[in-house]
């Protein structure tokens, strides 16, 4: 297809693009499964300037940033199909998982990227290519629903043992993203973006909190030797060796409402709880080891970091890009439930 140009020819199309004085958008992705929020964002991409060029990631980089099960279409595929949309005028395939050389070989005007980034966010290297050539970013909102992750999670989910378990009145398919959160204890040998540990803060740290004084603090734990010396003061929390992150949340008791200990437990849990939804969400798996009150492990983990006397380390969590595979579910009992008396 001509609207496809082999990555060693875009210098030399880009200068004679370059030459007629429109102005080139750029955009880069995976592009797996086209949907909906795909077409709606490139469309608002190329309404910002001539031609809207998009960069694929080829299918050895989708590997390595996604894991083993994916791409599901082939590079060549992806692109074809990127292609054939009006609003796209060209497509080139790169490799590696950063679009570094790419960018620099097609100098765009304008840089597009979805919302789910901001310019602080963007991949260093991507971001100073982007400047050395003087791209102006624009960072364009993302449909919401509209994810592959979302539709591979739910093929997987109502093929799981032949059955559609969303049929179940207890799974309802609203509700899906919380009956997928399942505690994952083993992992691929894939590292955890920066990017992705920052969204998942953001989601940790949009949980309530008493009379919003927000006690919860955090560490990332992407040194592979300290995620070792937690994991062997963690009884049953061992495998925080092999995953490719950690991040242990704390309370400073200076903070807590009241500066109750209740309440600061209350706060940091419902951060927890916020960041493995968004884990699952995101494809990551995550399992929630316990530190509160078991005083030896608290002890030990304020020794190994330092922490302050004021700060309680209240709970650990195992993050990685998932190498098992759990079905949806729920533990909802209804003679646990009752109705306005016991």
């Amino acid at each position: 297809m001509k609207k496809i140009i082999p990555i060693e020819e875009l210098p030399a199309w880009r200068e004679a693009f370059r030459a007629t004085g429109k102005r080139l958008v750029v955009t880069n992705g995976v592009f797996d499964l086209m949907h909906r929020g795909h077409a709606e964002y490139l469309a608002q991409a190329a309404s910002l300037g001539d031609v809207l060029l998009v960069l694929v990631n080829d299918d050895a980089s989708v590997t390595a940033l996604k894991g083993p099960t994916r791409p599901i279409n082939a590079e060549a595929d992806r692109a074809t199909m990127l292609a054939a949309l009006e609003c796209v005028g060209a497509v080139s395939i790169f490799k590696g998982p950063k679009a570094t050389d790419a960018l620099r070989a097609a100098a765009p005007d304008i840089y597009v990227k979805g919302g789910d980034y901001t310019p602080a966010t963007l991949d260093r290297d991507e971001f100073s290519a982007l400047q050395a050539c003087g791209s102006e970013i624009k960072i364009l909102p993302l449909v919401p629903g509209c994810s592959t992750s979302g539709i591979v999670k739910r093929i997987l989910s109502e093929t799981h043992s032949g059955e559609d378990v969303t049929k179940d009145v207890s799974l309802d398919k609203k509700l899906m993203p919380i009956f997928q959160r399942r505690s994952i204890r083993d992992f691929l040998p894939r590292e955890v973006s920066t990017h992705d540990l920052g969204l998942l803060l953001e989601a940790a740290m949009a949980a309530p909190s008493a009379k919003a004084c927000y006690p919860a603090e955090f560490i990332l734990l992407t040194d592979s030797d300290l995620r070792k010396k937690i994991a062997a003061v963690l009884p049953n929390g061992s495998f925080l060796a092999n995953a490719p992150a950690g991040i242990l949340i704390c309370g400073d008791i200076r903070r807590s409402c009241g500066e109750l200990l209740s309440y600061l437990l209350q706060d940091c849990a419902a951060c927890v709880e916020n960041l493995l939804l968004a884990a699952s969400m995101m494809g990551l798996g995550a399992c929630w080891l316990g530190v509160h009150p078991r005083q030896e492990r608290m002890d030990a983990i304020k020794n190994i970091l330092s922490l302050p006397q004021e700060v309680i380390p209240v709970a650990c969590v195992a993050l990685g890009w998932t190498a098992e595979k759990k079905a949806p579910r729920t533990n909802y009992d209804p003679a646990q439930v009752h109705l306005n008396a016991w």
